[in-house]
Order: C-alpha cells, then sequence, then structure tokens
C-alpha cells in the first residue's frame, strides 16, 4: 500500500456520517468541545439506533449543522460535499449488528457497501477531500486462534466470517481501491468492541445492563465462552482524534486492548455490580449460526501515535451503570431489542419515497380503481422491513388512510399490545414472517427461528387481536400445495380454499400449513395465500419474474401467482369489507416459467436467453423441494370480478409499464 508521512492535518470542515450512532456521536462531541474552530456536518439517516440526543451537547454549538439524510444518496452526498465545502470525511455510517446480518444480510450490504461507494465516488468527483477515516471493525481479520498471544497486526489477511464483516470487508477493498487508482486520501480504523454512555441496548453490555435493571436473565449465545475485548467510548473517541489528527495517509490503524474477557465474565461481572447471583441471572440460549471464539489486535501502531488506553474496565462499567440507570427512557421501548435473538432489533426506516421504491414500490397506487372511502380506518403493519409490509405502508400514505408499524416482536404479547395501545387500530395486517435469506432453503438449517416467527408470532398477534376484537389480515402462502392426482397440472383444476394443504417438501411449507389450520379456528382472521410474488419493479431481487431472469437454469411448470401491483390494494379494500377465513390470494389462471420469460425477451430483451432443466436436475441445486400447483380463484373473482387473469395481469402492470422501446 502507498503511503506518505502523515502532514500536519488542521481540517475545517469534517462531514461525520452515522453522527447521531454510539461511536460517532461521542466523536463528535469530542470534536465540538475540543475544536471550535472545526464546523462539524453530521449526516445521518436515523435508523433504529440513531438517536438526536446522543448528540444534544453538540446541537446548539454555531459551528455544528446536522443534515437528516442516507449516505446512499448520491445527489445528497455531491450537495454537501460542495455546499458546505468538505475537506475531511470520517465514515461512521453502517449496518453493525452481527445477529441482524444473518436475517437480513441485503440491507448490510447497501448500507455498509454501496453506501460507501456512494461516498468515496462523490470524493473523487468533487476532488476536495484532504482526509477520508473509513471506520472499519476487527471483525474484518475473522477468528483469532485462543492459543496465539500474537494479535492481528493491521497487513494481516482479512477473513471474515460473517455476513456483517464481509460487508466491512468489501467496503475497505473499495477505499483501498480509490487510495490506489485515484489517489484518495484514506486511512482506515479496525477497532474492538466499544461500550459505554448512549449505545443501543441490542449490544452486550447494554442489553445486560437493561435486563438486570429489570430482573430478568441475562441471556448467553452459546456456553459464553468466546472472548472479545471492549474499550470505553471515551478512549476510542480519543483514538480517532489522534487518527484525524496525525494518522498517516493510506495507513489502517487498530484500535485495541489487549484485555480480554469471556462474554460469561462480562455477564457475571454485571451481576456483581447489580448484586446478583449470576447462577440466577444468566440463562444459556443457542448460539448465533456461526460464532467467532475470539478477535485479537496488534495495537501497537497506534500507541507509536501517541494514543493509550485510559479507562479501566470496572471504572468504564460502573459509569456506564450510572447512566442507564438514570437515563432508562432514552430509547424508548427496547423491547425487541432485549431479545435473546432480536432479528431486526425493533429496525425502523425513514418514511419516504426513496425507501419504499428500493423495496419496489412503482406504480400501486394505480393498480386498483375500486377501493371505496377509506376514511375512519387505521391500519396497525407488521413487516415494515420486508417486501410486502413496505409496499403496504406507501398504499396506505399515499391513500390517505392512516397506519401505523408495529415495533414489537409478534412472540412477545406485552409488546403487541404496547403497539395496539399506540396505534388504536381498526385493522391489524400482518405481513411479517420467515421466509428464507435469500430462499426457502435457508429455513431448512433455521427450523427454530422459523417456527418461532412464522408459528408462534403469528398465533399470539392473532390471539392478541381477537382479545382486542381486531380483524388481522395475514398474508400467507399458497406454497403448502403441490400437483396431485385429483389436482393434475395443466386440468385447471386447482385447490381450493376448503383444501387440506398436502405439500410437505420444505420445513417454510410446512409452518405455513400448520399455522393456517390453527388460523381456521379464529374467527377474526383473513388469510391471504399469496404465491410466487411480481411487481411491475424488475430490478427487485424479491420480484419473481427478477429471479427467473437471473437464474442459471429455469424449470417450465405452469404455477399460480400473485400481481402485487393489482392485488395488495385490494387487500386493503377486503379489510374494509371485513373479509375473513382463507382466500386464495392470487390472480385467476396459471403461467409458466418459460410463458413469463418469452414475454420478458419480447418486452424488455430481444437478446434475452434462458435453458431449461427438469425438476430432477433442479433437485441437485437446492436443499428443499419447490411448491408447484394452481390455486382456485373462484372465491376471489366473485368478491372482485375486474380482477384480471394472471397472464393479463403481467401484461398490464409488469411488462407494458416497462416495455423498452
Amino acid at each position: 500500500m502507498t503511503s506518505q508521512p502523515a502532514p500536519p492535518c488542521a481540517p475545517k470542515n469534517i462531514l461525520l456520517t452515522g453522527a447521531a450512532g454510539f461511536i460517532a456521536s461521542h466523536v463528535s462531541n469530542r470534536l465540538i468541545k475540543n475544536y471550535p474552530d472545526y464546523k462539524i456536518v453530521a449526516l445521518d439517516k436515523m435508523d433504529y439506533c440513531s438517536n438526536y440526543k446522543n448528540l444534544q451537547s453538540s446541537l446548539v454549538s454555531p459551528n455544528f449543522k446536522f443534515v437528516k439524510g442516507d449516505i446512499a444518496c448520491a445527489d445528497l452526498v455531491n450537495y454537501l460535499l460542495v455546499a458546505e465545502d468538505i475537506d475531511t470525511i470520517m465514515h461512521f455510517a453502517a449496518q453493525t449488528r452481527v445477529d441482524n446480518s444473518f436475517g437480513n444480510s441485503f440491507e448490510f450490504t447497501n448500507n455498509n457497501i454501496y453506501g460507501t461507494h456512494v461516498l468515496l465516488e462523490a470524493c473523487k468527483v468533487t476532488q476536495r477531500i484532504k482526509r477520508f477515516i473509513h471506520v472499519s471493525t476487527d471483525e474484518v481479520y475473522g477468528e483469532t486462534e485462543l492459543e496465539t498471544d500474537i494479535g492481528n497486526a493491521e497487513a494481516s489477511q482479512l477473513l471474515p466470517t460473517n455476513p456483517y464483516s464481509a460487508t466491512k470487508a468489501g467496503a475497505e477493498m473499495l477505499v483501498m481501491a480509490y487510495h490506489r487508482s485515484y489517489g484518495l486520501p484514506t486511512i482506515t480504523t479496525r477497532s474492538n468492541n466499544v461500550y459505554g454512555p448512549n449505545q443501543y441496548p441490542e449490544k452486550l453490555i447494554p442489553k445486560f445492563i437493561l435486563l438486570a435493571m429489570k430482573g430478568e436473565k441475562l441471556p448467553i449465545h452459546g456456553n459464553g465462552s468466546n472472548v472479545r475485548s471492549y474499550l470505553y467510548c471515551e478512549d476510542v473517541a480519543e483514538a480517532f482524534d489522534v487518527v484525524l489528527h496525525k494518522g498517516a495517509i493510506g495507513h489502517v490503524y487498530n484500535i485495541g486492548t489487549k484485555k480480554e474477557r469471556r462474554v460469561l465474565d462480562v455477564a457475571e461481572d454485571i451481576c456483581k455490580l447489580f448484586g446478583l447471583d449470576p447462577k440466577e441471572a444468566i440463562s444459556f440460549v443457542y448460539d448465533r449460526p456461526f460464532n467467532d471464539q475470539r478477535y485479537f489486535l496488534d495495537d501497537q501502531k497506534l500507541k507509536k501515535l501517541g494514543w493509550e488506553e485510559r479507562t479501566r474496565w470496572e471504572d468504564g462499567l460502573k459509569m456506564t451503570i450510572e447512566w442507564y440507570t438514570k437515563n432508562l427512557d432514552w430509547w424508548g421501548d427496547v423491547s425487541a431489542a432485549l431479545q435473546p435473538h432480536p432479528s431486526v432489533s425493533g429496525t425502523t426506516h425513514p418514511n419516504d419515497d426513496a425507501w419504499f421504491f428500493q423495496y419496489g414500490y412503482t406504480r400501486l397506487t394505480r393498480a386498483f380503481s375500486g377501493i371505496s372511502d377509506c376514511s375512519g380506518l387505521k391500519f396497525l403493519i407488521y413487516g415494515r422491513t420486508g417486501w410486502i409490509g413496505g409496499l403496504l405502508g406507501q398504499l396506505c400514505e399515499d391513500r390517505g388512510i392512516a397506519f401505523g408499524y408495529g415495533k414489537g416482536r409478534l412472540e412477545d404479547r406485552s409488546s403487541v399490545l404496547e403497539d395496539i395501545r399506540k396505534v388504536r387500530p381498526t385493522h391489524v395486517f400482518n405481513a411479517a414472517g420467515v421466509t428464507g435469506r435469500p430462499n426457502v432453503d435457508w429455513c431448512e438449517s433455521h427450523k427454530v427461528e422459523t417456527i418461532w416467527t412464522n408459528v408462534v408470532g403469528t398465533l399470539t398477534l392473532a390471539d392478541v387481536c381477537k382479545e382486542q376484537g381486531l380483524l388481522m389480515m395475514n398474508f400467507a402462502t399458497g406454497c403448502i400445495f403441490e400437483y396431485d392426482n385429483e389436482h393434475p397440472q395443466g386440468s385447471g383444476l386447482g385447490f381450493k380454499e376448503k383444501d387440506k394443504p398436502n405439500f410437505t417438501g420444505s420445513f417454510y411449507s410446512k409452518t405455513k400449513a400448520m399455522v393456517e389450520e390453527l388460523l381456521r379456528e379464529h374467527e377474526n382472521v383473513c388469510t391471504l395465500r399469496v404465491r410466487m410474488p411480481i411487481s411491475s419493479d424488475l430490478s427487485n431481487p424479491r420480484n419473481f419474474i427478477t429471479k427467473i431472469t437471473r437464474y442459471n437454469k429455469v424449470v417450465n411448470i405452469p404455477n399460480s401467482m400473485t400481481v402485487l401491483d393489482e392485488l395488495l390494494p385490494i387487500s386493503i379494500e377486503m379489510a374494509k369489507r371485513n373479509c375473513r377465513g382463507i382466500w386464495n390470494f392470487t390472480n385467476p389462471g396459471v403461467i409458466s416459467h418459460n410463458e413469463i420469460l418469452r414475454m420478458y425477451r419480447d418486452y424488455i430483451d430481444p437478446e434475452f436467453k434462458w435453458v431449461n432443466f427438469d425438476l430432477e436436475e433442479q433437485a441437485m441445486v437446492i436443499v428443499a423441494p419447490r411448491s408447484n400447483n394452481e390455486l382456485d380463484t373462484s372465491k376471489l373473482k366473485n368478491e372482485f370480478p375486474e380482477l384480471l387473469s394472471i397472464k393479463d395481469s403481467i401484461t398490464r402492470y409488469v411488462f407494458e409499464p416497462n416495455k423498452k422501446a
């Protein structure tokens, strides 16, 4: 890597991304306090782990400016660099929770890699940045052997082991490339775990502190033998101060400590400070899919610049406990984050068109003109981070329907009741659930998580809604049937709503069939069987058409499918009409893979070609078999006579609007 001696650095205008997050806010507050001649432009999209209050000591300063925005918006980033005359970037913004990355890895790629790329490209284009500090993590090195006393030096190979660390390593590669290719003046830091005041309690230490304060069990993944190193936030803020002013362009700096602790040790230390018996207060839960045993850094390089750890573990832990004791409501309702395995940690997103477009919103608001007056309705929607949940929210917003997103975990009855208390809905829409990441094969190796969300969570929500006198609109799946002797392929004899599921090839389908049967006993539930969902957004990887155009080979089997542009607005009308029971929520008729691909070729890409393979060949490249069937839509068609056939609907809502000249 090319490098040069560090010149005296006196930045004038610093863009600090992710500024309302934990570490970045401590850095921002330190710079504002110690360098009144610097101007700090704080950029943050205000995700679930950001909080304006983290910056309260800076907000009153004349040399501080806060901008709510996303680093993935190139126009905004380019504008800020020019309009604010930015000469230095400190890039903290990232998705960081490892547990979340196992279940929502695409969001990590978008934030951590694409967002970083947007920043780098803006720096290249505007040519005004003198220092770009990229904040990475010790996890990019991968697991360190327990036996070694030699930490990973900055030149060590990057061997990430989870989706989070892989996206951080990918971002680092882009930073390195822009330094070498374009001479961008970059510096990269890799830090051990950080703890202290203001941290969102999905992280280990604040989670344990809040649970101890509540008198609840402290859940430890696995056996608690995993080793980590912890640095107090103010020490880390000082480290970034040193790197900003003394770091050499082109270099990497580890921010670390040689003091290590097992997760079990951390829990026991917190129990001791709260006067709890660890044997009574600690519980052991199943481990995450892969949990590195140890991260260990060589911290000498940064020490040579004059930095050193100042805060003793015992002192830092006491100060952190004291802060949370005095600021119990800092983050509001964090019950979802305190779960042993928070899948999303209450993740929320800005309620704007850009976010919903990313998740597939295009022409839904023009799709169905038959919705009657919706005044007086108010929806509580679960599944905001999912495709259907996001689209539903946008539909409500565009039609002026009052709505709110549920923040609680479905399996947590008290948090669902709290959502209902806050939103006071007339109807509840459940678009949450585990469908597999990126497909249903994931569920085969994550059966407990699949059961917990798809069965326990859905039944809990249905029961709470029944208790509260609310109709629950439940988005389910039609992937619980397969062609059989009574419903042969090509016969036009589809499975009806009363038919019992006959497909058990995938664990995902088993859980969905199980919960559907149980929901039959709930008169307050309307179950909508969705199949192979399609939308007009052909850039969305969840779109069935997009999926099969990217496969190397496809089977060619006719299936029932759901065109979301036409049917999602109908689900809102069904709620207003108080529809209940089970409904096959697909367009009438079937369409095969080859028919769709021919239409794609004719409308979108004349050069497009594809290759077929049979079910036996497909079985060799997938873990769980796939469901193929036709659903009878007579019931839905009788309720909504204007409903288009699947072929006509795809033509009207997908291919005609996307037709290439």
